[in-house]
């Protein structure tokens, strides 16, 4: 587990970069970067597992349970896009393509966490502190945010409603589409478990910076995500009607206690919690709304037309820019389909598919298995199944293809649940 904690703790670090720059007034690049090297961390990361996966399977003598079909499948894959790159070489900028290959190699997490087994007890411990330092990180990053705002010390990004803080050196985004809806979960989960009282005020704390970033930001994914995970939390971690009752009670006070303490300040800025959640449901759902795609169409557009010039095997390690003469103020495709047919074509989409769908199916497999008994374990391990498909949201809005830092972390869960999966199987075949 060493691996992933050294990986997560990079992706953490990564996603508390751009508020510490913020403050201190520096670029974000030199937190991202190994000093000299001028690598980026969360490479480290990946390669770290890298090579400790190839190492593992000289050297190791730990206990395995190969999961052949899905592994195979990663190693075709791999393969192919190491063709890809050396087909495609130069086209795009070299140091962007080295990105995106390493990038690619987040498979290697998928194969270590398809062949070794791990305790489940230490996976079950790692999700829980992982929720803990996950809540803490959002925690600042939320408050920050909340603190630029109210002073002023933002920019409108977006219909000139989101908002946001300026970078200096932000080339990147790391997204925090897979940490929110985990730590959210658990947040909610563990709100009502007896654990320590200042892991109970973390996460409080979180769940509150998540509402209020949900009025400022006016992000839609997010707001079907956290209402959804709700939902399903209230419906499927409750056996009587009392519990029910008590969930819903225990979330209207969450919101109640953010009016409160926010609502006033928010109101003074324009930004109604009630009126401001109204607004960007209804955006959500005017799909008629001219804005409502915010042109990524046109992006869009210029990546079938991209896919059409190579069909089968699309056109690698390029980007739009450089093969389409996209203008650069277009922003990319948002859409891991469309995105992927113009790098892989049919034949690269459909292996990442096929992929992709055998590791949901293992989430289906186990959540039927953890059904036939109720325990802490099956709960946390349940909740990261709900967590993982909620990565499907910025897999149809996003650029997941290339976002490293969030691809890690899902393939991570990914692997954690197949794990379990495996391990749970053979316990229920003895």
């Amino acid at each position: 587990m060493g691996k992933y904690k050294v990986l997560s703790l990079i992706y953490l670090y990564s996603v508390l970069s751009s508020s510490i720059a913020n403050s201190v007034g520096f670029d974000v690049q030199l937190l991202y970067r190994v000093p000299v090297l001028n690598i980026r961390w969360i490479d480290v990361g990946i390669l770290y597992v890298l090579f400790n996966c190839i190492n593992n399977m000289f050297f190791s003598k730990e206990d395995t349970f190969k999961n052949q079909t899905i592994i195979s499948f990663c190693f075709i894959y791999l393969i192919f896009e190491t063709i890809q790159l050396i087909r495609s070489w130069n086209p795009a900028e070299s140091g962007w393509q080295v990105s995106w290959f390493i990038c690619t190699l987040n498979f290697f997490i998928l194969i270590d966490l398809l062949t070794y087994k791990i305790p489940l007890d230490e996976i079950i411990d790692f999700l829980k502190q992982f929720a803990i330092w996950g809540g803490i990180v959002l925690l600042f990053s939320n408050f920050y945010l909340f603190y630029s705002f109210i002073s002023g010390n933002v920019v409108y990004t977006d219909l000139d409603v989101r908002v946001a803080i300026d970078i200096l050196g932000q080339k990147e985004t790391v997204s925090t589409g897979v940490l929110t809806p985990l730590v959210y979960a658990f947040g909610i989960y563990f709100l009502q478990k007896e654990i320590k009282p200042w892991e109970k005020g973390v996460f409080i704390a979180t769940i509150l910076g998540i509402y209020v970033s949900l009025i400022t930001e006016f992000h839609r994914g997010n707001l079907v995500t956290i209402a959804t995970i709700t939902l399903i939390y209230i419906a499927i971690f409750s056996n009587k009607p009392q519990e029910v009752l008590k969930k819903v009670f225990a979330i209207c006070f969450l919101f109640a206690t953010l009016y409160l303490v926010f609502g006033g300040i928010l109101r003074k800025k324009g930004y109604d919690p009630i009126e401001k959640l109204t607004e960007t449901a209804s955006f959500a759902l005017d799909v008629d709304n001219p804005n409502w795609d915010k042109g990524r169409s046109v992006s869009r557009e210029y990546a079938t037309l991209g896919w059409q010039k190579n069909v089968y095997f699309g056109n690698g390690y390029d980007n739009l820019y450089n093969n389409m003469a996209m203008p650069l103020e277009i922003a990319t495709a948002h859409n891991f389909i469309m995105t992927s047919l113009f790098h892989r074509g049919i034949v690269g989409t459909c292996i990442y598919l096929i992929i992709l769908i055998l590791l949901f199916r293992n989430s289906i497999r186990l959540w039927f298995l953890l059904k036939r008994e109720n325990s802490y374990e099956n709960d946390i391990l349940k909740l990261l199944i709900i967590v993982s498909f909620f990565w499907l949201i910025p897999f149809w809005t996003e650029e997941v293809i290339w976002e490293k830092y969030s691809l890690s972390i899902q393939f991570m869960y990914f692997g954690f649940i197949t794990n379990a999966y495996k391990q749970k199987l053979t316990l229920l075949n003895q």
